[in-house]
């Protein structure tokens, strides 16, 4: 008897469509491993991906204080690209060979940053480069950010999506510390007080920014290779690109006309507001404490990290015995219970804040879990990007919190963030069903079954 498994494959390869063995739940089990896999990849390499190291190599290059933000303000300015790759390739077929090519791409760009640092062609041309880099990086993340939830939508059932979503943020917190602190020991030769030996020690420039890139290609090289290894079932009709004005404006149109889903997005872009007073907890530090707030940072970070890895495992769990609805309260009663504990406890206590916060900041893995669910599968990717670019406006929020501290006091800006995230579950609990369901138009495509 000839092996399922290669026939499946040859089945994908023949006609692109995944056979039933392949919506087995041993393929899910594969899917969700690959999902985490590659959230795990993605947070070892948040240094370079997130534009964390850009700005400071910027100044070592002597760019002045505006050039060395221009790669983060490029980053950001990307956000509409999903909403165009979204519209251009709508097709199902596409999904892992656009996921691949947005990997290599950013593997390529960490190769390239690295060979030019070791060159040392001219600050120039390192400076431009970086700045290049930085939107193909924020355009990639953008659109690897919709075509994972499309994925995991399509090749994880509902019940089955806590397991990949409690593996891929309770693990991948932890790769996001490894990565912080292997960068902190190449940029500062420290870690904790302790130095390396000198013949082990790697904090020289050029080398350490270009094992830090260096590391980054290595990360998503892997990641696009981990891609080809889905195995995601596909309608038997895909869809087909619509006109610009079909697609985009009606799309969204059609997605603001859906109640629960509006709802949804509401809550998410409140929950997320509220979630941006953290920066005034950093420099409350000094006021609740009594000392500087950078003395305190790396344990403010630990703990954060630390509860949210925590959290991760928890609310997958949480999703798996509940419903959706569920893990949407528990991060935002985090949110909310972080934002008191900084209100009413003083002293080092007022650090476990932190922690709250860090396992509330899940909220965006869960706030977005929702409208995929309430999403058909071929409008999943659609929704997501018109919901990230809507959420690149959440960024004002800072702002609005240095204005209340300004005006008022820093109490006063915990009090906005606190109003404004129990507005949010207040809409959640009283607004959004528990179990939330695609569009008609959707149900006949595609899905997983328990049972198969």
């Amino acid at each position: 008897m000839s092996d399922p498994t290669t026939n499946a494959d040859a089945s994908e390869d023949a006609a692109g469509i995944l056979s039933d063995e392949q919506a087995h739940p041993k393929y899910q089990n594969r899917n969700a491993l690959i999902y985490a896999s590659l959230v795990s990849l993605t947070y070892l390499a948040a240094p370079v991906l997130y534009i964390g190291i850009q700005a400071g190599l910027c100044k070592r290059l002597h760019a002045s204080n505006a050039m060395a933000n221009l790669p983060s303000t490029v980053y950001a300015a990307m956000s509409w690209l999903p909403v165009i790759i979204a519209w251009l390739f709508p097709q199902a077929r596409l999904l892992k060979k656009t996921m691949s090519l947005s990997y290599s791409l950013m593997s390529l760009t960490g190769v390239l940053i690295a060979f030019l640092i070791i060159s040392q062609p001219s600050n120039e041309i390192i400076i431009w480069s970086l700045v290049v880099q930085a939107a193909i990086l924020g355009g990639s993340n953008g659109v690897l950010s919709i075509l994972n939830w499309e994925a995991l939508d399509r090749g994880v059932s509902a019940k089955r999506r806590g397991r990949a979503l409690g593996l891929a943020f309770g693990l991948g917190p932890a790769f996001a510390v490894v990565g912080s602190l292997f960068a902190q020991l190449l940029l500062n030769g420290k870690l904790f007080g302790w130095q390396p030996p000198r013949w082990l020690s790697l904090n020289y420039y050029p080398y350490n920014y270009a094992i830090l890139f260096g590391t980054c290609a290595a990360c998503t090289g892997l990641a696009a290779l981990l891609v080809h290894f889905y195995r995601i079932p596909l309608p038997k009709v895909d869809v087909k690109r619509e006109p610009f004005h079909v697609a985009v404006l009606g799309g969204f149109r059609g997605m603001i006309s859906n109640r629960v889903l509006l709802i949804a997005c509401i809550a998410y872009l409140l929950v997320y507001c509220g979630n941006m007073v953290q920066n005034n907890m950093n420099i409350f530090t000094r006021i609740s404490v009594g000392r500087a707030p950078e003395d305190l940072v790396g344990y403010q970070l630990a703990l954060r990290f630390s509860f949210k890895m925590l959290a991760g495992f928890l609310l997958g769990w949480l999703l798996i015995r509940t419903n959706p609805k569920v893990p949407l309260l528990v991060t935002v009663g985090l949110q909310i219970t972080g934002v008191l504990w900084v209100l009413l406890v003083p002293g080092y206590w007022f650090m476990l804040a932190f922690g709250l916060m860090g396992a509330g900041e899940l909220f965006g893995v869960y706030y977005i879990n929702y409208p995929v669910c309430c999403s058909s599968k071929s409008q999943v990717r659609r929704n997501i990007a018109f919901l990230g670019l809507i959420s690149s406006a959440v960024g004002l929020a800072p702002m609005l919190y240095g204005w209340i501290s300004d005006t008022w006091s820093l109490r006063a800006s915990f009090w906005a963030a606190l109003i404004i995230m129990v507005f949010a579950a207040v809409l959640v609990f009283v607004k959004l069903p528990a179990r939330p369901q695609p569009l008609p138009e959707d149900l006949g495509a595609a899905d997983l079954s328990e049972e198969r």
